[in-house]
């Protein structure tokens, strides 16, 4: 293993220039700074890493490979470094381009792209994203997103922020296997994102101890999608598990299920949400908020990259919400626990039901004991 050395009056000057020197297992040690327009294809298994702070990649006009500001195509991990103002002629230029191997991104921040990540289809490769912020990206005409995955073998995204994608998804994934844990998916005062998290030809999916908020401005009304462009991956599962579902916009849905398959949605903080789910859904123990927290906007790099002056990033929630909990009869074999309200228990109990289809582009819902039929608008993202 060899150590490149990036920055001024330092082995290469661009990023560029180290990449095509390395070989497998080598790490590119790049000084914190501003590198613009330095474009790479990586065919070598690396690590390129940040010293010193965060390593800002700008992109200033279209990026001449076609795709990304970086583009993975070997084991790659990456470390504080930003990408921004990707832009390229056929509109999905990204920060990165995942092509193939096992792509691990930790501490780094895409703002500001046509796509924040976009991966290909490779049915053996991994994606493991950490500590990692998204934020404003996509063009606004739907068919770009914060991380956007094709078919690929799993992808992980934990302890990370996404937000204020432009109409896009926030996080859309086909992956076999999509673990989404401990985020903060917010579409913002007046964000203007479609789902949160897609899953569009399902997979097995875990969602748990997430802060997931749905704007007033909304392009869709539901918050988690599963399903819906094609059938389901063989063996799909989806459990919604301990997350804070915060909804600003009339009508909205926590889920939008449409498979067969039976979603499980357990121990989950809901505010005002309109209908919990649409879609076959095994409910229990979601607690309904009263007062809507406040969200967390720090950056989840920041204690990474400031730790050696020991700064810590302040969190803005101070409240601690008002809650009543609800029990749910879900639809699997065993009975929830019953749980009792802090202050008083609610008057009914929600009752978890397939809803069934009435017509085109029309649901109906039963929802704590009363009946909903609600005409969704959908807008289909590629």
């Amino acid at each position: 293993m060899t150590t490149l050395t990036v920055g001024q009056g330092k082995e290469y000057s661009t990023i560029s220039a180290a990449v095509a020197a390395s070989h497998n297992g080598d790490v590119i040690a790049v000084d914190a700074g501003t590198y613009t327009n330095d474009y790479a294809t990586i065919t070598t298994n690396i690590t390129i890493e940040g010293v010193g702070g965060m390593v800002n990649l700008v992109s200033t006009g279209d990026i001449p490979n076609g795709k990304a500001i970086l583009v993975t195509d070997a084991n790659v991990t990456l470390d504080h470094l930003s990408f921004s103002g990707a832009t390229v002629a056929d509109g999905n230029g990204a920060g990165v381009r995942y092509e193939t191997g096992n792509l691990t991104i930790t501490n780094c921040y895409f703002h500001d792209n046509q796509d924040g990540l976009l991966a290909a289809a490779n049915p053996t490769g991994t994606i493991s994203i950490d500590h990692s912020e998204f934020a404003h990206n996509g063009t606004g005409d739907g068919y770009t997103h914060g991380l956007y995955v094709g078919e690929i073998a799993d992808l992980t995204v934990t302890n990370s922020y996404f937000h204020d994608t432009v109409v896009g998804n926030q996080i859309k994934s086909r992956a076999d296997n999509t673990v989404i844990e401990n985020n903060r998916i917010i579409d913002g005062t007046n964000g203007t994102a479609s789902y949160d998290i897609d899953l569009p030809d399902g997979g097995k999916a875990l969602i748990s101890g997430n802060v997931i908020q749905q704007s007033a401005t909304s392009q869709n009304p539901a918050i988690i999608h599963f399903g819906g462009e094609g059938g389901p991956y063989a063996g799909s599962s989806l459990t919604i598990e301990n997350n804070t579902i915060l909804n600003d916009l009339a009508g909205g849905t926590a889920l939008l299920n449409q498979t067969s398959i039976t979603a499980t949605m357990d121990h989950n903080q809901l505010y005002n949400v309109t209908h919990v789910a649409s879609g076959p859904v095994s409910e229990s123990a979601d607690t309904i908020l009263t007062t809507e927290p406040a969200i967390d906007t720090s950056h989840p790099w920041q204690a990474a990259t400031t730790s050696t002056t020991t700064t810590t990033p302040t969190s803005t929630t101070s409240t601690t919400p008002t809650s009543t909990t609800t029990t749910t009869t879900g639809t699997s074999s065993s009975s929830p626990t019953t749980t009792t309200s802090p202050t008083t228990a609610p008057s009914t109990t929600t009752t978890s039901t397939t809803p069934s289809t009435t017509g085109s582009g029309t649901t109906t819902v039963t929802d704590q004991g009363h009946h909903y039929q609600h005409t969704w608008h959908w807008h289909w993202f590629g």
